[in-house]
C-alpha cells in the first residue's frame, strides 16, 4: 500500500493485512489468455491461507436515543409543508407563470399544426393557474390571521 491503513474504529495499523489481502487477490486471478494457436499448461496456484482476521477491541455502543417527540415532527411538517414559510420552495406566480406559457405554448402548436388536438394542453394549463390562484389565497389568509 501506497499509504498506510487503519481501522477507522480502534485506529489499529492494517497496512500488512492490506498487503497481503491485494498480494493474495492477485495471485489468485486468472492468466490472461494465450494467443489463438498456442495451449499453454499452467498448474494452478496453491490455495492461499488466509490469516486469522485480527481481534476488535470492544468499543462503547453509542447512545441512541428511541424516544421521539411527535410534536417536532408535526411542527417540521408544519414547516415544510406550511403556507409561505422557508420549506415553501414553489412560489404561487411560479404555477401562473407556468400555466400560461403551457398555454400559449399548446395554442401555438394548435395554430401551427392547424390541429385541435395540442388544445388538450390547455387543460394542464388551466390546472396550474388554478393551483396557483389556490395558493396565492391560502398564504394571504395566512398571513393576514398570522
Amino acid at each position: 500500500m501506497p499509504s498506510p491503513v487503519a481501522c477507522p474504529v480502534c485506529d489499529t495499523d492494517g497496512t500488512a493485512v492490506a498487503n497481503e489481502v491485494i498480494a493474495q487477490t492477485l495471485a489468485a486471478q486468472p492468466a490472461a489468455p494465450a494467443p489463438l494457436g498456442l495451449k499453454l499448461h499452467v498448474a494452478a496456484p496453491p490455495a492461499p491461507s488466509l490469516p486469522p482476521a485480527p481481534v476488535l477491541q470492544d468499543a462503547p455502543p453509542a447512545e441512541v436515543s428511541s424516544a421521539v417527540d411527535p410534536r417536532g415532527l408535526v411542527q417540521s411538517a408544519a414547516r415544510e409543508w406550511g403556507p409561505g414559510d422557508e420549506g415553501d420552495k414553489w412560489k404561487w406566480w411560479y404555477y401562473v407563470l407556468a400555466g400560461i406559457c403551457i398555454g400559449g405554448y399548446s395554442i401555438w402548436q394548435a395554430y401551427d399544426q392547424q390541429r385541435a388536438k395540442p388544445l388538450g394542453e390547455l387543460f394542464l394549463a388551466v390546472f396550474c393557474v388554478a393551483i396557483g390562484i389556490w395558493d396565492f389565497q391560502r398564504k394571504r389568509k395566512s398571513r393576514a390571521s398570522g
